[in-house]
């Protein structure tokens, strides 16, 4: 019984450090001109990492956006310029014509940049994967942005088609970042291991010792 408590502790914690170094969820909740509060998630980039290859997932959060909210371009960095990077696209935006393209930044203090049309048709939710000839993680990711009247950014997007729907201060278009949630440093999680290895302790001693 002890030895399947301290595995079983042992195993939720390694669980635990390989799912946030494997997956990310961004919430997009800084819009550029700082008119829009910043409690709100008005849309999310989930990233998961694939063979070497990363997966996105970019979602905009209609209900704030507006039902005809489309999603135009996505900025983002890579803290490693990587040799021939390549989009592979996902359904639905598999069914444009043209191909996004790679591009830089502009003058939004990104490295790098994917337009997703002009709108026609439009998408509330776009999927691609990125590849390049290094194997790409998330943490290539983790080179941040500093764009005006906005904390620091890891990645953003510019949405098309948007309404105020009941929002003061949101535009017919808007550009939106987000960053990455805290996640706990190595003292953090040194300091949680040593509370389930004296947790294992507890129990190692409860069950071995003798009853009265």
């Amino acid at each position: 019984m002890k030895k399947s408590i301290t595995t079983l502790l042992l195993l939720g914690m390694s669980s635990l450090w390989c799912a946030s170094a494997q997956a990310l969820t961004i919430d997009l909740n800084y819009e550029f001109d700082g008119d829009l509060p910043t409690t709100n998630s008005y849309g999310t980039v989930e990233i998961t990492e694939s063979g070497g290859d990363l997966n996105f997932v970019i979602t905009a959060n209609t209900v704030l956006l507006g039902s005809d909210a489309d999603i135009h371009e996505f900025y983002f960095n890579l803290i490693n310029a990587p040799t021939n990077l390549a989009i592979t696209l996902g359904a639905p935006v598999s069914t444009l014509d043209d191909s996004p393209t790679i591009a830089g930044g502009g003058n939004l203090d990104f490295d790098y940049s994917i337009n997703f049309g002009d709108g026609a048709p439009s998408y509330d939710q776009v999927s691609f994967t990125l590849s390049a000839v290094q194997t790409l993680s998330i943490s290539d990711l983790y080179q941040w942005s500093y764009p005006n009247n906005t904390p620091q950014v890891l990645m953003a997007v510019h949405f098309q088609a948007t309404t105020e729907n009941n929002l003061i201060g949101m535009g017919d278009s808007e550009t939106i970042g987000g960053d990455v949630a805290p996640v706990p440093e190595p003292a953090t999680m040194l300091l949680f291991g040593t509370g389930l290895a004296g947790l294992a302790g507890f129990a190692r001693k409860k069950y071995s010792s003798p009853t009265s």
